[in-house]
């Protein structure tokens, strides 16, 4: 079937499910990417655990019952009055006195939306349509409305700078030594390095840049035996999280790797223990990312980050950045190899730390607060707000 085909039997469902009541002061949160940095999990926990008396409800699909799934969310959605998401507008149409409200799920560095070359016309047309149906934004600065706005055209001013809820994980005890004791272990004075790039493979079809087939790394030579000597010898531990659309392609390939010192870290290991991947930065001692949004949260705790952009030129011809040059808005050294790899992580974890004020810069650029207390603003500067509207005026 075409989009067209789709979107009209999608319209028809919500339609069909909007002659329910929309129930006064009901908050459906819906959360797309569990435990992967989830601002909208982050949020339901601070509410549930702030107010009793909230009527809160949390909304996770099941992709095993795509159709069952889909017909839940769009009841849940038409029937409550303020909604939460992270990933784009959860529907179609918006009913007459709901609220949509939109935490997004990072800093976009890559070009998306609009500014995706690889999407046509038409496409780029539904997305300022959508999008322009969102009634709050979360943001993080007057830079970040700039950068989102690039992206998906909002015409209104609905940007409230807040920060992002699952950035207050940053400044809470960090939960790597409870996860680690489901595998026997703890951190135990090692140095906890974290590898967590962005998605080559399971995006349009299409992939974008190297894949890491050959390893981890998308390197293109790599001695697995090597690396893991050089772990056990510095006394690292090291964590790789794949990103959540990636992850099915290669973790059935990866899991045996795991030894006391290198741990491929799962979207069902972090559920199954109920830890977001958010709450083990604390523990972090240095990440290793690429081109994905979560080095931009972690200069909040002003730890060394290192690139692994081994095919940078590539990725940028194919996806594009929105943010350039690439080296100013990544402070840290860029590596290719595993020999710089090795080298560089042993510099940095020695306290060879020669990007401070790059990531000074960067941080004081994106970030209006650099705190936590995220969830607190969002719930005071935005939720109260039409709660109380709700108490005041009603709703039909």
């Amino acid at each position: 079937m075409t989009n067209k085909v789709v979107n009209f039997f999608k319209k028809m469902v919500e339609v069909l499910f909007s002659f329910q009541s929309l129930q006064k002061g009901k908050i459906l949160i819906i959360d797309e990417v569990p435990y992967s940095g989830s601002n909208s999990y982050s949020f339901y926990r601070f509410l549930k655990g702030s107010n009793e008396s909230l009527k809160v409800e949390l909304l996770r699909t099941d992709p095993k019952k795509k159709v069952k799934s889909y017909l839940k969310r769009i009841y849940k959605i038409k029937g409550s009055q303020i909604v939460i998401t992270s990933h784009g507008l959860p529907c179609l149409l918006k009913r007459k006195n709901q609220v949509m409200i939109q935490f997004w799920h990072g800093i976009p560095l890559k070009a998306m939306g609009l500014m995706d070359r690889s999407l046509t016309t038409n496409s780029k047309k539904d997305t300022i349509k959508l999008w322009n149906k969102t009634d709050v934004l979360i943001s993080s600065s007057k830079t970040y409305n700039t950068l989102m706005n690039a992206c998906v055209g909002i015409y209104k001013d609905c940007y409230v700078i807040t920060g992002f809820p699952r950035n207050d994980y940053l400044f809470a005890g960090g939960k790597l030594d409870k996860l680690l004791s489901k595998f026997g272990q703890r951190i135990d004075g090692r140095k906890v390095v974290l590898f967590s790039p962005t998605f080559r493979k399971g995006y349009l079809n299409r992939t974008e840049g190297v894949t890491r087939d050959k390893n981890i790394f998308g390197f293109e030579n790599f001695d697995s035996v090597k690396f893991n000597e050089f772990l056990n010898k510095e006394g690292i531990l090291f964590i790789a999280k794949l990103h959540p659309i990636e992850e099915e392609f290669y973790k059935e390939i990866y899991k045996n790797d795991n030894f006391r010192n290198f741990l491929l870290l799962t979207s069902d290991i972090l559920s199954e223990n109920d830890i977001d991947l958010y709450e083990i930065l604390p523990d972090v001692d240095l990440m290793i990312s690429d081109y994905s949004s979560i080095y931009f949260d972690f200069l909040l705790l002003d730890r060394p980050i290192m690139f692994l952009a081994p095919d940078l030129k590539e990725y940028e011809n194919i996806r594009g950045f929105l943010l350039n040059p690439y080296d100013f808005w990544t402070p840290g050294p860029k590596v290719s190899t595993q020999f710089q790899l090795e080298n560089y992580i042993t510099q940095m974890l020695s306290g060879e730390d020669v990007y401070s004020n790059e990531r000074k810069k960067i941080r004081e650029i994106l970030f209006e607060y650099q705190g936590g207390n995220s969830s607190e603003r969002v719930f005071n500067q935005v939720i109260k707000r039409y709660l109380k509207s709700y108490v005041q005026g009603g709703s039909r």
